[in-house]
């Protein structure tokens, strides 16, 4: 598993790069009304330890991660996280509201394929009674939130674990399909971010997973994430870096960067916020510009490779973390014993 140094090391991509808040911090921190119970769910009881689902993995496989392509068939598992430690849970009223704005991404998504000709095939949680694509999970690690995001290491050890040992086998069989991306969402305020395979992992952190917050920590008190957001998150599943300053993808550069708030100042990859600075709720009015088209193997080509030879030299739907950057291959550690859902 995870060991303490690389688990440093992917802190500082996800604060550098791979997070879904804005570039530009609009509103003072604020600390929203959180749902409460006064019965909170005891942490999950740990399975009796499994094989290492990382053994036996494709060479393709190694190279992708557990999502993919976006134009893959793929099955996106919802899994709500009740904070024990915190006494914050989810009710079914705000699980209702997720599976609202998570609708309103998936089926932009789907719009924005079919500019490029692509028709997607996204399996999700649409409220379905007992629906397998609907879990959830009360972790032994505390749940943190606030503006970075700051999980500890145990609790993301822990979401690795769970991805891991959840019947995934049942549900390729189900769908058909054997790629698959998990959404952790998380019941306090924060900002979000996702957990992507590298190319240079290997075996390792094969299963790739959002953690999206239930409350915007940049927005005014007690706001909701938005559907832009999950949106955004969900295309990080799938290879698009972000394209604003900061963005931890080795051929996001200075001039790339300026070139895209110049040229496609829209594109849902710069920022998930209206241009006042508010979000919306109803529909998700940014794009997906024929460069992170590009980046999410929508098209095979872009504009922009002539003039950005390292985008050129990039693989469609792989983060790497580049010539200069760790390689990621550390020794694989002891197994956690697994987790599951209840």
């Amino acid at each position: 598993m995870r060991t303490k140094i690389t688990a440093l090391l992917l802190a500082v991509l996800l604060m550098m790069g791979l997070t879904g808040c804005s570039a530009y911090a609009r509103w003072k921190l604020s600390t929203p009304t959180l749902p409460y119970t006064q019965a909170t769910p005891a942490p999950s009881a740990a399975p009796a330890p499994t094989q290492q689902p990382s053994s036996g993995l494709s060479r393709r496989q190694k190279l992708y991660g557990s999502a993919g392509l976006l134009t893959e068939p793929t099955v996106l598992v919802s899994v709500y996280i009740n904070d024990a430690a915190g006494g914050r849970v989810w009710t079914e009223n705000a699980k209702a509201e997720t599976r609202q704005y998570l609708a309103t991404a998936v089926q932009w998504l789907h719009e924005q394929a079919e500019t490029y000709g692509q028709t997607l095939n996204l399996y999700y949680d649409d409220g379905t009674a007992n629906s397998s694509l609907c879990r959830s999970y009360t972790p032994h690690a505390a749940v943190r939130g606030g503006r970075d995001s700051d999980e500890s290491d145990a609790l993301l050890t822990e979401l690795d674990a769970v991805s891991a040992t959840l019947d995934t086998a049942a549900l390729q069989q189900t769908y058909g399909t054997d790629r698959i991306a998990f959404l952790y969402f998380l019941p306090v305020s924060g900002a979000s971010f996702t957990m992507v395979h590298y190319a240079d992992d290997g075996d390792d952190y094969y299963y790739e997973y959002s953690c999206l917050y239930r409350y915007d920590v940049y927005a005014a008190d007690g706001e909701s994430e938005s559907p832009a957001t999950y949106a955004h998150e969900i295309l990080h599943l799938f290879g698009a870096p972000d394209l604003y300053e900061g963005s931890g993808d080795p051929y996001v550069d200075r001039a790339l960067i300026d070139y895209v708030a110049e040229t496609y100042p829209d594109d849902i990859m710069v920022s998930t916020y209206e241009d006042d600075g508010s979000s919306r709720f109803d529909a998700i009015t940014k794009e997906i510009s024929p460069l992170t088209a590009y980046c999410l193997g929508l098209t095979d080509t872009c504009p922009e490779l002539a003039q950005f030879p390292l985008l050129a030299d990039m693989t469609p739907g792989v983060f790497s973390y580049g010539a200069d950057g760790e390689t990621g291959s550390a020794e694989a550690g002891e197994s956690w014993p697994g987790a599951v859902a209840v």
